[in-house]
């Protein structure tokens, strides 16, 4: 690739408000993003909103076919490569393009990530690692969001060590404190998978482990990293988004009940808004699919246009700081389960 710009080949197809999202997203690069973007979709409903003078940055790749959001993941829809999902990945692998995005069906994604670029050597599962903000203004990385739902120790070894790498070389975290998601504190809580998963965690030399932390300390900040399987991850992970909404609506409404809720929600206007601003799956934008040979974003299926630029930022970042090339260390000693 003969680029100073870093190049994003996006799935514009995929979820729920595409292409509507990744239109939108696009106005808000300027010059200073240094991006260059490949939408991959059907080219005539693109290109009726694309402006070649305001948008000289973007190039459409017409692939007509997509894969619905609903679409259940099998070995037949696996050999069905001509879509635009599977086209986004594979112009990583062709080198085309830098890293790859996708708003759409996730299983589907992971699977012709993994399919496309596959493993990493010695890596067994890949998992999604995604940023939760917390109460110290920064964020702790959060894996894994649901890649891998049926996590063995080994493999959550595996994530705690992938995060890490992700925690220090791309946000320059350093020696990043890295915690289990448990039912307790102590080493004996959980089931055989937490249980077992800690011992591995608490011997190996390369991890900075702090031991467990349970669900009310995920916002905290006392980790920089929480591991968690792929199951426990997903689910932690759309109660979080629930109660974000619920919350921000619930907020509304008792503002608005009354004279004095109005003029104090006016005179707090700002401080509310950045705090929304924080707590908004938007300013993260998705998360990085960890363990396959290329840079592949994982954004949220209802992303709206700021969340798909946010997502946008952050591969970007991850390519930067290189990576991949740190994460190609990882399992150079054999683990048992």
């Amino acid at each position: 690739m003969n680029t100073k710009k870093t190049i994003v080949s996006i799935d514009a197809m995929g979820g729920d408000n595409a292409p509507f999202s990744t239109i939108k997203a696009c106005d808000l690069i300027s010059e200073k993003d240094n991006l260059e973007i490949l939408l991959i979709g059907n080219e005539v409903a693109l290109s009726k909103h694309i402006n070649k003078e305001k948008h000289p940055f973007i190039s459409i790749c017409n692939i007509e076919k997509c894969i619905k959001m609903d679409e259940k993941v099998n070995l037949h829809l696996l050999k069905f490569r001509d879509n635009s999902m599977c086209h986004a990945i594979s112009m990583v692998k062709s080198g085309n393009a830098h890293y790859a995005l996708s708003a759409g069906n996730t299983a589907a994604y992971v699977s012709y990530a993994i399919s496309e670029l596959g493993l990493m050597s010695k890596i067994e599962r890949p998992i999604i690692a995604i940023l939760l903000p917390n109460i110290n203004g920064t964020f702790t990385v959060f894996a894994d969001a649901g890649a891998n739902v049926n996590s063995k120790p080994a493999h959550i070894l595996q994530a705690a060590k992938m995060s890490a790498l992700f925690s220090s070389n791309v946000f320059e975290v350093k020696n990043p404190r890295v915690a289990l998601l448990n039912i307790g504190s102590e080493s004996t809580k959980g089931d055989e998978l937490r249980k077992t998963s800690y011992n591995l965690l608490d011997k190996d030399p390369d991890i900075n482990f702090n031991g467990n932390i349970e669900g009310q300390e995920l916002f905290m900040g006392k980790a920089d990293v929480v591991i968690t399987d792929g199951f426990t991850g997903n689910v932690v992970l759309k109660v979080t988004e629930g109660t974000t909404r619920s919350f921000k609506a619930m907020l509304l409404r008792e503002i608005r009940k009354t004279m004095v809720g109005k003029v104090g929600g006016f005179l707090l206007k700002n401080t509310f808004t950045n705090f929304v601003k924080k707590i908004d799956y938007a300013e993260y934008g998705g998360g990085i699919l960890l363990g396959v040979n290329g840079v592949v974003v994982v954004s949220h299926g209802r992303s709206s246009p700021r969340a798909i630029f946010s997502a946008m930022k952050l591969g970007k970042k991850v390519v930067e700081s290189d990576l991949m090339s740190h994460l190609k260390t990882i399992g150079d000693e054999e683990q048992n389960d």
